[in-house]
């Protein structure tokens, strides 16, 4: 065996110190008869206990304000901001900024100079091109949003990108 060092016999010192130590706690320091509790006195203690906290919760009262909070919170809202992509379009239709019914997603923008391409519903679409949906013309391409033709109606509705 190799001869240690004297950083490593320091180490291995302090080491056997600590199991000399832990042996003491576990087999000789903890001798001492647990002393048993009244049960008596810990239940007063428990009643008394739980009857002051009832006592401090009943104090504290809601405020206006934090009732008026509670209120809208579980109200339904008319607007939702978590609302699911797929369910947008149906709540503009309910709200009437957008005159169809049909289900149109913008999701993608590419201008390769003087070519500009759209893709709605997964299908990449130039400017003046029928949609696969009979009667619409794609009118207008930006990269937010495009302008959709209805032949039938001979209106015009924007549809914004959806990421």
């Amino acid at each position: 065996m190799a001869r240690l060092q004297k950083r490593e016999i320091i180490i291995l010192a302090i080491a056997a110190l600590f199991v000399l130590y832990a042996g003491y706690v576990y087999l000789i320091g903890d001798r001492h008869p647990v002393k048993k509790a009244k049960t008596g006195t810990e239940s007063v203690k428990v009643e008394t206990f739980v009857g002051g906290l009832a006592d401090d919760l009943s104090k504290n009262k809601i405020s206006d304000f934090d009732k008026y909070i509670i209120k809208r919170a579980e109200a339904d809202w008319s607007k939702s901001p978590f609302l699911k992509r797929d369910l947008y379009r149906a709540w503009q239709s309910k709200d009437g900024d957008v005159g169809i019914s049909l289900k149109m997603i913008y999701s993608g923008y590419v201008d390769s100079g003087k070519n500009k391409m759209a893709v709605i519903n997964g299908i990449e679409y130039r400017i003046g091109e029928e949609l696969k949906e009979e009667g619409y013309v794609l009118k207008h391409i930006t990269p937010f949003k495009v302008i959709i033709f209805d032949k039938r109606t001979g209106s015009n509705f924007e549809i914004p990108i959806q990421e």
